[in-house]
């Protein structure tokens, strides 16, 4: 995302989620075409092995850059984005002069900022704890629903199941990146889309025995619901923070998310079908938390990726340079 400017993040966002979804038809037809699970590793990870070159010729992220204060690689990254966009170079290159003699003229006070940096990530502490909850909420939602409530329909094969899920899981992608460019922005459709999630996970304890195929219905409704919510957390929190500090908070937010998403199979194992709806009730009064949880969050729509506490005065300069290229 921090290849694009800050008016074509969702765009970008909403692009490498749909194009999860189709990795995730590849994976079943491997599944499909290997039966073994042992092959199945093979086809992956000789899938992997053909892919990992590409990495070398991605550029690096010019928000980086100009934090570390490597201008001739910037100035490099930002002529070739500038070429294939087909700018001129009076369409840019000023900006990117003022923005780089900002830059060096607040040098000094930068020096006496870096013996703050401690106490910077320290004051990010909360919000930091707070997006690790939103990770650990919706992956344990997410792994429940997609490789557990959408197999609820025993007429359907597993790969077929998979399938569609992939599908209502891409439709749900493209819906979040639709919803956090309107009014709703980036926080209120978080919170609507978990909502709907929450919903969904508490029917369907009522539906599963009476009425399964309505169950199932449900289930890929809560399937698209916490889709949605999944797309938009990966954009609204690397948004609620400084470059400096956005690795960090990426790192946490995934390494916490990793728990949910080992938990929910263990707590359906461990739980059975038996206790199942006290799960269901458990799962849903976790996510109306997370929404209140989110609702002591910033709206981060229209100044994505900005670095007020990073370099005072320039980081609006930097969105506006960023956008001409």
């Amino acid at each position: 995302m921090e290849l694009t400017s800050s008016s074509h993040t969702s765009f970008a966002a909403g692009v490498a989620l749909v194009a999860y979804t189709i990795g995730e038809v590849m994976i079943t037809g491997f599944a499909y075409a290997a039966r073994n699970w042992l092959n199945l590793k093979w086809l992956m990870s000789l899938y992997y092995a053909v892919t990992i070159p590409y990495l070398y010729f991605i550029p690096e992220s010019p928000y980086w850059l100009f934090t570390r204060k490597k201008y001739d690689e910037l100035e490099a990254c930002l002529r070739n984005i500038a070429k294939i966009n087909r700018r001129e170079e009076s369409e840019w290159f000023p900006h990117y002069t003022k923005l780089i003699e900002e830059s060096r003229a607040l040098k000094t006070t930068e020096t006496k900022k870096k013996s703050k940096k401690r106490e910077k990530v320290l004051r990010f502490l909360p919000r930091l704890i707070l997006c690790g909850c939103i990770e650990f909420v919706t992956m344990l939602l997410y792994t429940t629903i997609s490789y557990g409530l959408a197999e609820n329909n025993g007429a359907l094969s597993p790969y077929t199941n998979f399938i569609i899920g992939a599908g209502v899981e891409g439709l749900g992608y493209l819906v979040a990146g639709f919803a956090i460019i309107t009014i709703l922005g980036r926080k209120f459709s978080l919170i609507t889309f978990a909502l709907l999630t929450a919903i969904c996970v508490l029917a369907i304890p009522f539906l599963t025995a009476s009425y399964p195929i309505i169950a199932t219905l449900i289930s890929q409704i809560g399937k698209f619901g916490v889709s949605a919510a999944v797309s938009v957390s990966w954009l609204y929190v690397p948004e609620l923070f400084p470059t400096y500090m956005r690795g960090l908070a990426n790192g946490i937010f995934v390494f916490v998310g990793s728990f949910g998403s080992m938990l929910a199979p263990i707590v359906s194992t461990a739980v059975g079908e038996k206790n199942e709806r006290i799960t269901n009730y458990v799962y849903s009064g976790l996510t109306i938390l997370l929404v209140f949880v989110i609702t002591t969050l910033p709206e981060t729509r229209h100044r994505s990726f900005e670095d007020e506490e990073e370099v005072d005065g320039v980081s609006r300069t930097e969105d506006d340079a960023d956008d001409k290229y």
